[in-house]
This record gives C-alpha cells, structure tokens and sequence, in this order.
C-alpha cells in the first residue's frame, strides 16, 4: 500500500500530494526535517515508478500521511 507524501509550498495555499512507495517513504522519512531544513532539491520516486524532483527550499511543511 502506498503512502502520501504532502508538501505545503510556501506561494501556493493548496497542498501537493505525492504517492510514493512505502520503503521510500521510510527511506525519506528518516531524512526529511534535514531535506526541508536545508532546502535540498530531491528525486522523489513515485508509487507508479515516476520520478519528480522536488525542490525543498519552496517547501513550508512536508509530511506523510
């Protein structure tokens, strides 16, 4: 079963939700405050196998659900 990954974009009000894997999520999981934190860009593999970079510096709040 997939997981969500939310992003909160600080110009756009409307959350972003991204469907990823559960060991990517585990795998991100443990890093995600230091991606946000540090605003890193990052290759984010979705559920479907899609790649979408991600670019943290935007990102207010990111969470998964």
């Amino acid at each position: 079963m997939s997981k969500e990954l939310v992003l909160h974009l600080a110009a756009n009000p409307n959350p972003i939700s991204l469907k990823v894997r559960p060991e990517v999520a585990t795998d991100l999981g443990e890093r995600l405050t230091q991606i946000v934190r540090n605003g890193h860009t990052q290759i984010i593999e979705g559920a479907d196998g899609q790649q979408f970079v991600v670019n943290f510096s935007h990102v207010v709040i990111a969470y998964f659900s």
